[in-house]
C-alpha cells in the first residue's frame, strides 16, 4: 500500500537522521554531554544582584533569584536592640540612603545606635547619582520605598521563593579599628547563630568575614557551621596593610592576633589551621600556586571583586582565567553575565526562581 510505503520511508529517514546526530555528537570535542555530567561551578549573587537592583534588599534578592544563583550573599549589622539587620554598612551610607524627606543623608549614624523601627524609616532603593559609587552600576534600577530587611525577613523570603534550595552567604560587618562601633564578635556570633538555628539554616550557610575574630566565635558554637575567611589584595607584602607587617599588632589586627609567620607564611595554611572551610580571596590577589595550595589543603576557594579597586564590576578576561584555573565559585554583582559565560562553557547553571 502507498501509505505503508510512505510510513516506512519516513521511519528510515528518522533512523538515519538520529544516527547521524549521534555520530556528530561523538565526533565533536565541544559536546558538553548531558547537564548532570557537567562540572558544578557555584554562583554567588553579591548583595542580591547589585548590578541590577538595590543591594542587600528584598528587590535585590528577587532579582538575583530570577537570574539564577546557588547562593544569596548578604552583609549583616546589629541594631540598638540587638536585632540582626541586612546591611553592608556599620554606619549609614550616604551613597544609597535617603531620609524621610527624600534627600540623601549627610550624617553617618551608627546602625548600633538605631532601633529596627528607626532603621526602617530610611530608604535604600536608589543610589546617589552624583557619587563615585553609582558609576559602577549604570544598569541598576532605582526604586522607592525599599527598606533594610531584618535577617529573618531575608531568610524567610528566600526560602519561600526557593523551597530552601539556595544557600546563604552571610558576612559579619565589624571593624577591629573601631570596636566601639559594633557589638563584640562573641555577641554578634551568638545573635547570628540564634537566628540560624531558629530558621533551620545552619547547614545551608557559609559565614564569612574579614574580621576573623567573628569566625572563631561562631565556629565555637556549632561544628557544622562552614566559615569563609575573606582576604584582599592589600593583605600581601609590599602593600599598605599586610599580614606580613613587622608590627604584630598591625599584622594581627583583623585576624585576632594570629600571625601568618606562624603558619608557614601561608594564608591558606593559616585559614586551614584556624578551622576555616573556605578561602575567599579578592580575585586579583589569587595565583595559580595559591589556588593549588588551598585545594591541596581541602579548602574551597571562592573569589570576589572590589569594583573600586579593579575599576569594573565584571572583568571578562579575569573571570575567564579564574574559571579555567578551577576556582570553586565567584561572588559577583552580575550573576547574569557569569551564568552566560558558564553556559557557553558547558557548565551547569543555577535554577531560576
Amino acid at each position: 500500500m502507498k501509505s505503508s510505503k510512505a510510513t516506512w520511508i519516513i521511519l528510515m529517514l528518522m533512523v538515519s537522521l538520529s544516527s547521524d546526530m549521534q555520530a556528530r555528537g561523538k565526533k565533536s570535542s565541544n559536546n558538553p554531554g548531558p547537564p548532570e555530567t557537567r562540572k558544578k561551578f557555584e554562583v554567588y549573587a553579591h548583595r542580591g544582584a547589585r548590578s541590577y537592583a538595590p543591594e542587600n534588599s528584598i528587590p535585590g534578592y528577587t532579582t538575583g533569584l530570577a537570574i539564577g544563583t546557588d547562593w544569596v550573599d548578604m552583609d549583616v549589622v546589629m541594631s540598638k536592640e540587638g536585632e540582626v539587620i541586612v546591611s553592608h554598612d556599620i554606619r549609614l551610607n550616604p551613597d544609597i540612603t535617603r531620609g524621610q524627606d527624600g534627600k540623601f543623608i549627610t550624617e553617618r549614624k551608627l546602625a548600633k545606635t538605631l532601633t529596627v523601627d528607626e532603621l526602617k524609616k530610611y530608604d535604600v532603593g536608589r543610589m546617589n547619582l552624583t557619587s563615585s559609587y553609582s558609576k559602577f552600576f549604570p544598569a541598576q534600577l532605582g526604586m522607592d520605598g525599599v527598606t533594610m530587611p531584618t535577617l529573618r525577613e531575608a531568610i524567610r523570603f528566600v526560602n519561600g521563593k526557593t523551597g530552601k534550595r539556595v544557600g546563604f552567604q552571610i558576612e559579619f560587618k565589624t571593624d577591629p579599628e573601631h570596636n566601639d562601633w559594633t557589638y563584640t564578635p562573641a555577641e554578634f556570633a551568638a545573635a547570628l547563630y540564634k537566628i540560624m538555628k531558629e530558621e533551620d539554616i545552619v547547614t545551608m550557610c557559609e559565614i564569612q568575614s574579614f574580621d576573623w575574630r567573628c569566625l572563631y566565635e561562631i565556629q565555637k558554637l556549632d561544628a557544622r557551621i562552614k566559615t569563609a575567611y575573606l582576604t584582599e589584595w592589600d593583605n600581601y607584602p609590599g602593600t599598605p596593610y599586610s599580614f606580613w607587617d613587622p608590627n604584630p599588632a598591625k599584622a594581627g589586627l583583623w585576624t585576632g592576633g594570629v600571625l601568618v609567620k606562624d603558619h608557614k607564611n601561608s594564608i591558606p595554611q593559616m585559614i586551614k589551621d584556624m578551622g576555616g572551610a573556605c578561602w575567599e580571596p579578592e580575585d586579583v590577589e589569587l595565583t595559580k600556586e595559591t589556588l593549588a595550595e588551598a585545594h591541596k589543603l581541602g579548602l574551597k576557594v571562592v573569589v570576589w571583586t572590589w569594583p573600586e579597586h579593579s575599576g569594573t564590576t565584571f572583568d571578562v578576561n579575569l573571570v575567564s582565567k579564574l574559571i579555567d584555573w578551577g576556582v570553586d565559585g565567584i561572588i559577583t554583582d552580575d550573576p547574569g553575565m557569569l551564568n552566560s559565560m558558564l553556559a557557553a562553557r558547558g557548565y551547569r547553571v543555577p535554577a531560576r526562581y
